[in-house]
């Protein structure tokens, strides 16, 4: 063998170690990035699922009547629909101080039958340890109980109060907040400012007219210690409608003159509450007033429990009165004489179901059979309509109603 051809098997032998050793290193940098990759996938999929945060609540709700004059929609037959919903809410993590809420209500009332409906989708950000804005379709926060109105187990008894908080058709805006929370030596104290809209769809309501509330500004202050809460709220808004109310009645579809134009309306709310170990004493005042045909609204109650271990026996007293029934009056005088007789019958209508009077006593006991169960009885006693229906769809077309008593079994869960 020459030297040329030594020295060029020599450099064959060379280039093939060569090849094969960056062969090999290339297979195990891709097998390295291949692990690095599986890794921070698996660490992204925790990442996001440790950022959002699930959770629900329920009620069934079992109830009859001693008839059918429709006390928070309870008839002479047993019912487990009104009253029954599911919820579920989740919140996402956006970063540190942005989060993102949505809540999905269903409820079982006629009007809705179980169809979904969202309550809250919103965005918030804490922009210092005491400053919060939000922005979305938010809850309207004119009571004690608004952030918790469907969370049964949140509530002592089987139902918020309804003389006081039926008053308000719309719970929830679209629109913003902002939230200041103020830390006390032995206290704290939260105001809220809020702004926005809604937009009332005509399924929600019994005389199915679509309503617009614009212009919705509010704001509401709470004060709170260990034992003690007080608040104040306050809200207006411009009411809008271009459809008359719906009367039920085939001969006579409409309602004429039910319709808003740029109507002010205004809330005005007092709370106050007092939790320690055993005894519970709650209470609101509120006072609603809308321009036009819809009436003003005087209304108040005051629920007391006492807890015996897992047992919270309860009573309520809760009362209701409009206070412009002589403007309806004068107004159906005015349509008999120099009205037609469709503006008169209209003119009746609207007195019989917005002249609104009741008293209702409530009897109950709550039993807290686990950390997120609860099992209620109540009996409720509607009475004191005086020369009114009480605001009982029942009773107005059943004048000799002038009562009614409502019974209830109830189970709420949070989960």
């Amino acid at each position: 063998m020459t030297i040329k051809a030594f020295s060029l098997l020599l450099l064959a032998a060379l280039c093939s170690l060569s090849v094969q050793a960056s062969t090999t290193s290339t297979e195990e940098r891709i097998t390295e990035l291949e692990q690095q990759v599986a890794v921070l996938s698996e660490q992204q999929g925790s990442s996001s699922e440790e950022r959002f945060h699930f959770n629900g609540f329920a009620s069934i709700n079992l109830q009859a009547a001693n008839n059918s004059a429709g006390y928070a929609g309870a008839t002479n037959k047993a019912n487990l629909d009104e009253g029954s919903l599911v919820g579920l809410q989740t919140v996402f993590d956006v970063n540190d101080d942005t989060k993102a809420t949505v809540q999905l209500v269903s409820r079982g009332a006629e009007l809705e039958n179980w169809q979904p409906q969202v309550e809250w989708a919103f965005i918030s950000h804490q922009f210092t340890s005491n400053v919060t804005g939000r922005v979305g379709k938010l809850r309207l926060p004119l009571f004690m109980l608004s952030d918790y109105l469907e969370v049964g187990y949140a509530q002592l008894g089987v139902r918020v109060p309804q003389e006081v908080y039926s008053t308000v058709v719309a719970t929830s805006f679209t629109g913003g907040d902002i939230l200041y929370d103020i830390e006390l030596d032995d206290s704290t104290i939260l105001l809220q400012g809020f702004a926005g809209s809604h937009n009332l769809s005509s399924n929600k309501t019994k005389f199915r007219a679509e309503t617009e509330f614009d212009n919705i500004v509010g704001a509401a202050a709470n004060w709170s210690d260990d034992f003690i809460t007080l608040r104040a709220s306050y809200a207006q808004a411009k009411v809008n409608s271009s459809q008359n109310w719906a009367s039920g009645n085939t001969l006579m579809p409409q309602i004429n003159n039910t319709t808003f134009s740029n109507d002010e309306a205004k809330f005005y709310g007092l709370g106050a509450r007092y939790d320690g170990e055993q005894l519970l004493v709650m209470s609101e005042l509120t006072r609603t007033e809308t321009s036009g045909f819809y009436p003003d609204v005087d209304a108040g109650y005051i629920t007391v429990g006492y807890r015996i271990e897992q047992l919270t026996p309860y009573a309520t007293v809760s009362y209701m009165k409009t206070k412009d029934d002589e403007v309806r009056k004068a107004s159906l005088q005015k349509a008999v004489i120099g009205g037609s007789a469709q503006d008169a019958i209209s003119a009746g209508m609207t007195q019989a179901l917005l002249n609104m009077e009741r008293t209702s006593y409530s009897l109950g006991l709550r039993w807290d059979m686990a950390t997120n169960l609860a099992l209620k009885a109540d009996a409720t006693y509607v009475t004191d309509f005086e020369e009114t229906n009480g605001g009982l769809t029942g009773a107005v077309t059943r004048p000799s109603l002038d009562d009614t008593t409502v019974y209830t079994v109830k189970l709420d869960v949070v989960f």
